[in-house]
């Protein structure tokens, strides 16, 4: 599956939200978008999902135009998901199996089809659907319900959205849902998520992109993007703390001004690696 947005421009009354943005995403990336609130990261996701009118450019699925009269909208549906901020306050019915199998509710799927893609969904989250399959999505805990919540996936999507989906999740649920994430990736699918948790980005997205006034201003590797503070500084937020670390200490001369790490691992090597003379990888 790719996904291709051409100088797409999007407004609300006389004012542009998104101006002649353009990117691809292809199949298997993990793609992170930063940028401060209100630059345009959330309109360009819904426009994605052909959620919102837009007043001029192209966002082709597979290479078929969404906007185009011709375009069948249900293989939008099909294969592009999205989930908004905080999805586990839509979490409603009785047990999870009810909650997670609801967008299946009007397909032409047997019964007997529909509880076999609950059940392959909720091990894609990491369950056992036997053991939760009863449970009412309520009694779960943070992380858990966050996970249930991305019950989109009962419609296999190929392009996963997810909108700022680390809020308010501790440490370990918000590792082990990026994990998660991660491992949707491994079997082809594309996610790509708005966060302002740069460090969580530096250590799972493999692309980033920053986003300022509705414009696209940097868009690369993690390496890239994450290790430049200034830049990030232009866009209204700092660079990672294990970034914003390695920046100071070769201001003061205790590292080489070689490229910045963007992980603490990177940065512990390369410390380790100034102290002793060595490479972190020949340790």
């Amino acid at each position: 599956m790719q996904m291709e947005v051409r100088k797409l421009t999007v407004g609300y009354g006389a004012a542009w939200v998104l101006d002649q943005v353009s990117l691809q995403i292809g199949a298997g990336e993990f793609v992170g978008i930063v940028g401060c609130t209100g630059c345009g990261k959330t309109t360009l996701l819904k426009a994605m999902a052909g959620l919102l009118e837009v007043q001029d450019g192209e966002i082709l699925l597979d290479g078929e135009n969404i906007f185009s009269r011709r375009f069948d909208r249900a293989v939008l549906r099909r294969k592009v998901g999205m989930v908004f901020q905080y999805p586990e306050y839509q979490l409603f019915a009785q047990t999870v199996e009810k909650d997670v199998g609801f967008g299946l509710k009007y397909s032409r799927l047997s019964r007997e089809e529909k509880q076999e893609r609950v059940r392959w969904a909720l091990e894609q989250m990491g369950f056992s659907y036997e053991e939760i399959k009863d449970q009412s999505p309520l009694s779960l805990s943070g992380g858990e319900k966050r996970r249930v919540a991305i019950r989109i996936l009962v419609n296999k999507p190929r392009l996963l959205m997810l909108d700022e989906p680390l809020a308010g999740l501790d440490p370990m649920a918000r590792e082990m849902f990026l994990e998660f994430l991660e491992g949707l990736t491994g079997q082809g699918v594309s996610v790509v998520m708005v966060s302002h948790n740069v460090d969580a980005l530096a250590q799972h997205a493999a692309r980033i992109i920053g986003m300022k006034q509705g414009k696209i201003v940097m868009d690369g590797s993690c390496q890239e993007v994450l290790g430049d503070s200034r830049a990030l500084r232009t866009i209204g937020l700092l660079g990672s703390e294990a970034a914003q670390t390695a920046e100071l200490l070769r201001a003061n001369g205790v590292l080489p001004g070689s490229g910045l790490p963007v992980t603490y691992e990177a940065l512990r090597d390369e410390i380790i690696g100034a102290l002793t003379g060595e490479k972190g990888e020949n340790r």
